[in-house]
């Protein structure tokens, strides 16, 4: 009987145990989820509208080696939910960083709470990793611009670039609007002064009538080559501009480049904001001590651009060059491609050696597309590589 007793005892603790090791167990993977957001959640583009493809990029780090996998997309009026997800039962033991990228796609205006959730043998029902608000704004009621030419951060020791980027109000009315940086890749790109890592990559702005907006680039960041789209609510005429500055100085945190005298300026230029169109005209100028650099953009989150470079000589007439007078160049959505004219035509050559530049060469480019983008330019100066803005013309 006493036996019997020791035995019912025995099997009692056993249990007791086994449930108190899977209470502490579901408790630990809750307190993993309660003591911080695990999913960073990343969306481009951030100042996303109606017409845009937004896609989300999510990363962290996991207590072992079953990380979030194969994520889902669902949304609903005001809730967009990414659900994540992994079978694996037996896991390595050890803090693993993971990252996920996909596609939301095209959502209707208005806000969203985009939510990341978690479901696996180790949780009882989804659990949330984290969330993030999201505003889709109405293309139809949209102003946007492209600052073609952003480039910030250090490219020797004691020289760096930094971008000046000014709005204007003209009109009698307040502006709300959004600055966005992308890299040439596309990437939303920090290159903002924060106190808090990492840097932004876009800021707000609300101007008053005739009010004007300033911001700067801060050096000491990454360096950066890429492009900036203004967005802003309505058809208020806007004056925008960015200013192109190298320095002969190490970069400093937060420094504004109007501050630095004009000694450690080796180069400085104004370059105008500029409207999608799908025809744009340039002067080209090929001799050793100045050549053209062109940027064609993509804004578009949803679709490829090709665009068709045609090179003109001084009469109009197609250029006789030993290079290709016509090429078609294609960008991915939000990309950027930056090039000396010279350069972007040599690759086009089915010559295995680079042709040598004309000594003197004057004439013109056009760039042409079904579909809108953005082109401009800088005439790089030698051998101090000062630069120019060149101008050009929307035709169509």
């Amino acid at each position: 009987m006493m036996k019997v007793a020791d035995s019912r005892i025995g099997m009692a603790l056993t249990c007791a145990g086994a449930v108190i090791l899977l209470l502490a167990s579901q408790a630990s993977v809750s307190l993993l989820f309660a003591q911080s957001q695990v999913a960073q959640i990343d969306l481009s583009p951030p100042d996303a509208a109606d017409n845009d493809v937004i896609t989300f990029r999510l990363t962290g780090t996991w207590s072992n080696g079953c990380v979030p996998q194969s994520p889902v997309v669902s949304v609903s009026p005001g809730t967009v939910r990414i659900d994540t997800t992994n079978p694996g039962v037996v896991c390595t033991q050890a803090i693993t960083s993971w990252m996920l990228t996909g596609t939301i796609g095209k959502l209707s205006p208005g806000r969203y709470d985009v939510i990341v959730r978690f479901s696996g043998p180790s949780t009882s029902s989804p659990v949330e990793l984290g969330r993030r608000s999201l505003t889709v704004a109405d293309s139809s009621l949209l102003s946007e611009v492209i600052l073609p030419i952003v480039v910030n951060g250090a490219v020797a020791e004691k020289l760096h670039y930094q971008t000046i980027f000014t709005v204007l109000n003209g009109s009698a009315g307040n502006v709300k609007g959004t600055l966005q940086v992308y890299s040439n890749a596309g990437a939303p790109s920090g290159v903002f002064c924060s106190p808090l890592a990492p840097a932004p990559s876009n800021a707000a702005l609300a101007l008053n009538p005739n009010g004007q907006y300033f911001q700067f680039t801060s050096a000491d960041l990454g360096f950066l080559n890429g492009w900036a789209r203004l967005r802003w609510e309505g058809p208020a005429p806007i004056l925008v501009s960015e200013e192109l500055t190298l320095v002969a100085a190490a970069p400093a945190r937060c420094q504004l480049v109007c501050n630095r005298p004009s000694t450690e300026k080796l180069a400085s230029a104004q370059i105008a904001a500029v409207k999608p169109a799908r025809e744009f005209k340039m002067p080209l100028t090929i001799n050793p001590n100045r050549q053209t650099a062109i940027a064609l953009i993509n804004p578009s989150s949803a679709e490829p651009v090709t665009v068709k470079v045609s090179i003109l000589d001084s009469t109009g007439q197609s250029a006789q060059l030993s290079v290709p007078n016509s090429f078609e160049i294609r960008i991915p959505p939000l990309e950027r491609v930056s090039k000396y004219v010279w350069q972007m035509a040599s690759e086009q050559s089915p010559l295995l050696v680079v042709p040598t530049p004309p000594d003197s060469f004057q004439g013109s480019l056009v760039f042409s597309s079904d579909l809108p983008f953005v082109a401009s330019g800088v005439h790089m100066m030698y051998p101090e590589g000062k630069f120019v803005p060149v101008p050009a013309v929307s035709t169509r």
